[in-house]
Formats: structure tokens, sequence, C-alpha cells
């Protein structure tokens, strides 16, 4: 496809930094933030450090040796890949995945200008993160019934009235994972140029705020497949948050091509609201069991990289 051979860098709308607000929880993301976001605005070439030393959590069930193998040297910028070019360097350390990287820009592989403009916001990692807007279940279930109340269409050429409503914000989101999978494995799906695979597809997050709650109350994250970071797995996924809320933060985004659940229909994927956090910057693992004791200032966060890391970090 058209976009597969050519690099193109996109430069985002322009962010506004919006009022910080807080979930009542610290990580070391927090505290340097400020720091980082202005750095983040500027395409770096710069290789960034190992991820850091490994922490043990919930008292020792969780332990090294479950990472998967992958690059050294990680990275955040994508200046490394010779196709998908993000016009700021990446809120994660993460891994050049050449299946991915080198064949598939932001654009994605369709060629419908709507689809184009959607896979631009799928592959959005420059959002403003001075600090994260909180966001729980209902805003995005309010969300929902605000899109639906204005009609959208599954087709949107221009995506400022989804801009007007959120999308783009840089959000944080606690919640348990209900289950978690690499999507769209046989055909690939147009954000991802159509390429199957795991490696090269994004990894669907079901999102509940009780763990039996049915999987039309979940709402959904994304993790994007480009420069993935090699612990974030769906199988890490589900045993770092066995028992646990996590948090995730990212882009605030509206997907459009599926359909909510209603009280007539159950469609496919499940879910309550077409709002998501879509991409994945940071997931985090909380300390404590419940959502009320996660969002109080007792709680401590454990990135899922470092939950798994190797003990080889840790030397």
């Amino acid at each position: 496809m058209a976009d597969q051979a050519k690099t193109r860098v996109v430069t985002r709308r322009t962010t506004r930094k919006r009022p910080g607000t807080t979930d009542g929880s610290a990580s070391a993301s927090d505290t340097g933030s400020k720091k980082v976001s202005k750095g983040r605005r500027a395409t770096l070439g710069a290789m960034a450090g190992a991820i850091p030393v490994a922490i043990s959590l919930l008292g020792g069930s969780m332990h090294s040796g479950n990472a998967p193998t992958g690059p050294i040297n990680p990275v955040n910028t994508t200046a490394v890949a010779t196709v998908f070019h993000a016009s700021c360097s990446l809120p994660f350390n993460g891994n050049l995945n050449p299946a991915i990287d080198n064949k598939c820009s932001m654009q994605g592989g369709s060629s419908d200008p709507s689809k184009q403009q959607e896979s631009e916001s799928k592959n959005d990692f420059c959002s403003e993160t001075n600090s994260p807007e909180v966001f729980d279940h209902q805003q995005l279930v309010d969300l929902q019934t605000k899109s639906t109340a204005a009609h959208l269409k599954k087709s949107i050429p221009d995506r400022k009235v989804l801009e007007d409503m959120g999308e783009g914000k840089y959000v944080s989101y606690i919640a348990f994972v209900k289950g978690a999978h690499y999507s769209d494995v046989n055909a690939g799906e147009a954000v991802n140029c159509n390429i199957p695979g795991n490696d090269t597809n994004d990894i669907h997050i079901v999102l509940v705020q009780n763990p039996n709650d049915d999987e039309c109350l979940s709402t959904t994250a994304e993790m994007s497949p480009h420069f993935r970071p090699a612990a974030w797995t769906p199988d890490n996924i589900m045993k770092a948050s066995a028992g646990h809320p996590i948090r995730v933060r990212g882009h605030l985004f509206y997907d459009g091509s599926h359909s909510p659940c209603t009280a007539t229909s159950r469609p496919n994927p499940k879910r309550a609201s077409l709002w998501e956090v879509h991409p994945v910057y940071s997931f985090e693992v909380c300390s404590q069991q419940t959502i009320a004791e996660c969002q109080g200032n007792t709680a401590e966060w454990t990135p899922l990289e470092k939950v798994f890391a190797s003990e080889s970090d840790e030397q």
C-alpha cells in the first residue's frame, strides 16, 4: 500500500496544558513529568537507558523470568525506524519492532482519509504529559451518551468534533483487568497496515470496575505495537494484575469503528463506551486490592516492565 512505502512525520494538534488533577497516588513518572514533557515535543535521536532496577510486588508472588526475550537497549525515539515517525519522543522506553515500525506509518494502511485521520489519532504518542486528567468509569460512559446524542458517524473525516469532546487529552484511569489479548491477529487492521500476527497488532485490554462485572459494562485500553516494550504482553498483564487494580495513562481516543452494548445488543468487542485509552503510555499495578484504596495517598504503583524485570536488570 502507498502509505506503507513512505515516511511521513505527522504533527498532531496543538496541545493545551490543562489544570493538573491527581488520583491520590504517586509514581516515579509523576515526579519528573514536567521535565519530560518539554523534551518529548522535540524529535529526539538519543538512546534511552535500560529499564530501571526491578522491584518486588505482591509479597514476592511475582518474580523474574517472565519477561519475554526482546532487544536490549530500549529507546524513547522513533528516529531509529525507517517508516513510523512521531513528532515527539516516546512516552516510554520501548523496543524497535521492525515488522511494524519499518513498514507502517502513522497513517496506517488505508487510502480513506477518514481512516488515515483515525489511525493518526490511534498512533498519537504526543499528548501533553505534564499532568494527567483523572477519568473514572462514569465519565467514559457519559462521553458515550454525549456521542450517541450527537449521532456521530463511523467515518469521521474531521476529528475536531471529537477533540472538542476530549479526544487527545492525556488521561489516567484506574480499573481491574478482566481480559487482555492480541487483537485482529489473523488479518490485521488498517491502523497497523493489515499486517497479521501478534507483534504487529494492538493488545486489547478489557477494564472493569469490579472483577465479576459483565463485559458489556467494560471500558477499553489499547497498547499499540509500535515500539511496544518487551514486557507488555497479555500474559504479563493478566499475571501482574491478578487481584489488584491497575492504572493506565495515555491518549483519550474515540473508536467509532465499533458499537457499544445496549439493552438489546451485545456486539463484539463488548464495551460500555467507545471512548478508550489508546495508545497506552504507561501501565502500572497498584499495591492495594480495591479501586478506592488505589485512589488514596498510600497506594504504591509499579510499572509493568518493572514487575517482570529480569535478574540482569537488578545487578
